[in-house]
């Protein structure tokens, strides 16, 4: 699948639009968001609608970026009812993965890393076995202004979920600006946990500025060098949240994302030994 996020166009309010330029660009697949998507599709009858309706135009549903607003200490009941609505739009959609983030920062200041830590386990572990239940899996994206950013608290979180259905989403911008001197590394160091990848450049400073591939500072060779190592045997998607020019943007990254799709598959297959590396003779 040759995926981008929706979100990159959350400014467009059409549906039908926001899927045709998807489409034009070279993609196939496509990430939902909740502006529009799960604002708009309100009824199992226009999900399932919108569902065949995609299928008609040749275009796959993956995952869901759900933005449930966490609020594990104010507001439980309510992120627990955000994250139930989340899991049954996604359900109603076919889709296969939930993108969620833990608390932003500003939201838990009061409260110190291993509290956070503790009560984070104990909500997600709800929210994971709902998605379960689904056969739906979990995904975090750490941010600049998330704990998780900080690896050490990420590991200890997401082992300490213990759900097979459970792993990590690297945004390399966001990772560019959190970690601008390291993140390289980190891919290593979070290793298999990373289920899903948003690929795009950054400027390592910018947050949430997306940029098509080649247009940032962002040592993406590296990255791939680093994802290959691992060996990386998730999913990608393509994001160009922020960025002004997402057609151009779009149409230039299609054909490198499919690349990329098919260069980390063929290095994952090579480490299982299914495949022999390209070597010459």
């Amino acid at each position: 699948m040759t995926c981008i996020n929706a979100v990159s166009f959350h400014q467009d309010p059409c549906i039908e639009s926001i899927c045709g330029k998807v489409l034009d660009a070279g993609f196939d697949t496509l990430e939902l968001s909740r502006p529009p998507f799960f604002n708009q599709l309100t009824t199992a009858r226009t999900r399932g609608r919108f569902v065949e309706w995609a299928a008609e135009r040749g275009l796959r549903l993956y995952g869901f970026d759900c933005w449930v607003d966490v609020r594990p200490y104010t507001a439980l009941e309510d992120t627990m009812e955000g994250f139930r609505a989340a899991v049954r739009f996604a359900d109603d959609l076919q889709l296969h993965l939930l993108i969620t983030h833990d608390p932003w920062i500003k939201d838990v200041k009061e409260y110190s890393p291993s509290q956070c830590l503790r009560a984070n386990i104990e909500l997600f572990r709800r929210v994971a076995d709902l998605c379960a239940n689904c056969g739906l899996d979990l995904v975090f994206e750490p941010h600049p202004d998330t704990l998780s950013m900080n690896n050490q608290w990420c590991i200890d979180f997401i082992d300490g979920l213990d759900r097979p259905n459970v792993g990590l989403l690297f945004d390399t911008c966001h990772y560019g600006v959190g970690q601008p001197e390291t993140y390289i590394e980190s891919i290593a160091e979070l290793g298999r946990r990373i289920r899903h990848l948003h690929f795009s450049d950054g400027d390592r400073a910018t947050y949430a500025l997306h940029l098509p591939l080649g247009d940032g500072d962002l040592d993406l060779p590296e990255i791939v060098s680093a994802l290959k190592a691992v060996p990386f045997r998730g999913t990608i998607t393509n994001d160009l949240f922020n960025y002004p020019l997402l057609q151009d943007g779009a149409h230039r990254n299609a054909p490198k994302i499919k690349q990329l799709e098919d260069e980390l598959a063929g290095a994952a297959k090579v480490a299982d030994g299914v495949e022999r590396p390209n070597v010459p003779i």
